[in-house]
């Protein structure tokens, strides 16, 4: 009897037992915690099991012959072959209007859009500000870089990488692409800016990348810099800062923000620069464009920055905001005034 009761017990205790196992939560994020080290791609973290990723909406097509691979292989650091998340890709908009269109190789711009590094959703930014350019005489470029996903996946520096990959691509194949290596700008809006300035102001360095083909070699300094509401400096930008650092912590954190914010890494070497923003920006403070007017300034950089009373984030050409739609044609005599563009005649 005792014996039996023995039995019953250790039964009871093995089916407890299996339950509280099958009910122990898991980490949901799929990583476990700490501070600047490895992963992919210098600092793209990940799980190991992607069932939940997200597309970007926006996808490299192979049979669309405007759009460019940035690495004809796999991206260095990508944990996949998904066009719609592991492929940094340019989609190209050829020169079609201005005195620059007869031209062989006419200027180019790398327009970067915005969408705090976790999402490239707001196509005021992208098609008709690239076909707004186009019809310049500018050649354009978009950038779709690859984003940081929710586990920390391609989060610093692996955007940094694509956007460096793509303005030395261009340069390097101009004769191919139909452009002047000599005339090749960027612009960024929101992150977008952040991003295009972060490759300006640190055009020297390769941002960890693990490997390099004759591309790499190649002049990364863009020959003008131009910024929609950008964001400037990492102490500025919660969101921004939220997905590009995500899982940096300590040292690493604080280095990152002081190497990623562009007010403090202004040279006298840096190209001239076209900026606007509203100051009403309810987003992006305007003080990220003020604290890099200064800083260009201090430097002695050109600059020709419009601080808009009033305005909206994520406006692109703004064509619908009294005060700013302005912008797109102060730019374009910007770019004819330095040069960039050539003057009708």
């Amino acid at each position: 009897m005792r014996s039996h009761a023995l039995f019953i017990f250790e039964l009871l205790t093995f089916f407890v037992s299996f339950l509280i196992l099958l009910v122990k939560p898991t980490d949901a994020r799929g990583y476990h915690g700490g501070g600047g080290g490895g992963g992919h791609g210098g600092g793209g973290r990940h799980s190991q099991h992607h069932t939940h990723r997200k597309s970007s909406g926006n996808c490299y097509s192979s049979t669309n012959r405007n759009d460019i691979r940035l690495w004809n292989g796999t991206a260095p650091g990508a944990i996949g072959k998904d066009p719609c998340l592991d492929v940094p890709f340019l989609r190209k908009f050829p020169a079609q209007g201005g005195v620059e269109t007869g031209r062989k190789n006419p200027p180019a711009i790398l327009l970067i859009p915005g969408g705090g590094y976790g999402r490239l959703t707001n196509k005021k930014e992208q098609d008709p500000v690239a076909e707004y350019f186009a019809s310049l005489g500018v050649t354009t470029f978009i950038l779709y870089y690859r984003l940081v996903e929710t586990d920390g996946t391609y989060r610093y520096p692996v955007p940094m990488q694509d956007g460096q990959r793509a303005l030395k691509l261009i340069r390097a194949r101009a004769k191919d692409l139909g452009v002047d290596g000599q005339k090749v700008g960027v612009f960024g809006y929101s992150a977008g800016g952040h991003l295009a300035t972060t490759i300006t102001t640190h055009s020297e360095s390769d941002f960890g990348l693990t490997s390099h083909d004759a591309i790499d070699e190649t002049n990364g300094q863009p020959d003008f810099l131009g910024l929609g509401y950008p964001v400037i400096s990492m102490a500025l930008s919660s969101n921004s800062r939220k997905h590009l650092l995500n899982g940096y912590a300590g040292t690493d954190l604080e280095n990152l923000k002081k190497s990623l914010s562009g007010e403090q890494n202004v040279t006298p070497q840096m190209p001239p620069v076209f900026l606007f923003t509203s100051l009403d920006d309810e987003v992006i403070s305007s003080q990220n464009s003020v604290l890099f007017q200064r800083a260009l300034e201090a430097a002695k950089v050109p600059a020709e920055v419009h601080l808009f009373q009033h305005g909206k984030h994520g406006a692109g050409l703004a064509t619908d905001q009294p005060e700013e739609k302005v912008w797109p044609e102060l730019f374009h005599q910007w770019l004819l005034r330095n040069y960039f563009l050539s003057k009708q005649k």
